[in-house]
């Protein structure tokens, strides 16, 4: 009797643990209704969707076989993400360096790693079948008052059909690669906001550089009128002006000054750093670089933005969650094994059962025509954001060009012509051909000329990087 017990618990627990083989799940019917289910109905649509077919491949140029097979990649094999160490500032001096330590450091950057982390282990659990269940069941105790009945065990599974959990993971997949977009996203807004920063930090220590200069200028103006005072060829106010203008580009140095160190805090700050521990930084604020026209630039926008790349793997994971939706009213078969003893009789009594819902009322099909009209939505957000981007970048090209203007004009005319007239107005004013009137004239001139350049030459390269960067800015935000 005992080897009886033993042999049929020892059946039950191998049935219980056996793999469920999948069994194809479609008839030619249901197959030619899942493929209507994918389409949406475009009498029902007012608008006409844009071509994606190019932008679609910048963002699954990894994928190309999804389209072929919705489960291929459902055994998502990419590596985790490695948090990499902090990098200090120690010694970090040029943009790559900056950009480098920022990338490392930035916590914007951490937190999308981390929630592409997370979904690979909702990943791990989409793939995962229901548990087996166990327990003890008992039957027709004391029923007479003397019988203990009968006591025995029951093992059940329920058995996932349709391949569900592999379309579970497939959508789970899609929506990885969403967030990885996403990473590439705040990526690329941190390197161009490290680019804009830097570059106001070069134009602001070009800015304290010219400050200087201008107020050794006026210290000069001063140590010429004081001599011409005293060999009694100017007056007294003329002194007193020089000075007067002395302390005022005194006042534009220290503002200068200001906006450097406001500058490099800003870019500290990007860098992850609370501390103020970045010094000087290399680089030629005046060595411009020239951007193509605007349709190439658009071009190489919309091809290369993880914006568009996000939105369309976005609305991949939609069409994989569809998939998911349409196999779910094919029931699931539950069965249940049972093992009872009769202390009455001492007989060993087998049960089986096995049941699946019927779905008569609920086939899920609310839940498809909710998910074909979110892929809907999702890539009307795709060609909203392709306009979008058009507009800002005629925005910034704008905003480029005019600056660039400036910049050329002052580069290739103005400077030249107003350092060469303060030069003359400076040689004539040491020898007494010109009053000191003039020469304040020349000097505020010559000031302001370049602080109006340097602010256009700042506002140049704040609309390069950003048509660079994919006009993708704002990492903190």
């Amino acid at each position: 009797m005992k080897l009886n017990w033993i042999a049929a618990l020892g059946l039950l627990v191998a049935l219980s643990g056996c793999k469920t083989v999948h069994q194809p799940f479609f008839t030619s019917d249901q197959t030619a209704a899942a493929s209507l289910a994918l389409k949406v109905d475009e009498k029902k649509e007012r608008t006409k969707p844009m071509n994606r077919q190019a932008i679609q491949q910048v963002a699954f140029q990894q994928d190309v076989s999804s389209s072929n097979d919705s489960t291929r990649d459902s055994t998502y094999d990419a590596e985790p993400v490695v948090t990499p160490d902090a990098q200090p500032f120690v010694g970090v001096t040029s943009l790559a360096q900056l950009e480098q330590v920022a990338l490392a450091n930035n916590p914007a950057v951490f937190e999308i790693q981390a929630d592409i982390e997370s979904l690979r282990g909702k990943l791990t659990q989409a793939g995962l079948p229901p548990n087996p269940t166990a327990g003890i069941v008992g039957s027709d105790i004391n029923e007479d008052g003397e019988s203990f009945g009968r006591y025995g065990v029951y093992f059940g599974r329920e058995v996932v059909r349709g391949n569900k959990l592999g379309y579970s993971r497939a959508a789970v997949c899609a929506e990885i690669k969403t967030a990885e977009q996403r990473l590439a996203v705040i990526q690329q807004r941190l390197l161009t906001d490290v680019r804009q920063r830097y570059y106001d930090l070069l134009v602001a220590q070009e800015t304290v550089t010219i400050a200087d200069q201008l107020f050794k200028i006026s210290q000069n103006a001063v140590d010429v009128s004081q001599r011409l005072l005293d060999a009694k060829e100017a007056a007294q106010t003329s002194v007193l002006q020089a000075e007067i203008e002395m302390q005022n580009a005194s006042v534009v140095k220290r503002q200068a000054e200001n906006q450097r160190l406001a500058a490099r805090r800003k870019l500290a700050g990007l860098l992850g750093e609370s501390e103020l521990s970045l010094g000087h930084v290399d680089g030629n604020v005046r060595e411009l670089l020239v951007i193509a026209d605007f349709e190439q630039s658009f071009d190489q926008v919309v091809n290369k933005s993880p914006e568009i790349a996000a939105l369309f793997a976005d609305v991949e994971q939609k069409r994989r969650q569809l998939q998911r939706e349409i196999v779910e009213p094919i029931p699931n078969v539950t069965w249940q094994a049972s093992l009872q003893h009769d202390f009455l009789t001492d007989d060993l009594i087998p049960g089986f059962q096995i049941g699946m819902p019927i779905p008569i009322w609920n086939r899920n099909q609310g839940s498809i025509h909710q998910t074909r009209y979110q892929i809907v939505a999702a890539e009307r957000r795709a060609d909203k954001k392709v306009l979008d981007l058009r507009q800002r970048l005629a925005s910034a090209y704008e905003s480029y060009l005019d600056a660039k203007l400036q910049v050329d004009a002052f580069d290739s005319e103005i400077i030249p012509k107003a350092k060469e007239t303060l030069d003359l107005v400076n040689k004539g004013y040491r020898e007494g051909e010109i009053g000191f009137l003039q020469l304040l004239t020349a000097q505020r001139t010559y000031s302001q000329i370049n602080l109006t350049y340097l602010q256009q030459l700042k506002q140049l390269w704040r609309q390069h990087v950003e048509i660079e960067g994919l006009l993708l800015s704002g990492s903190l935000e």
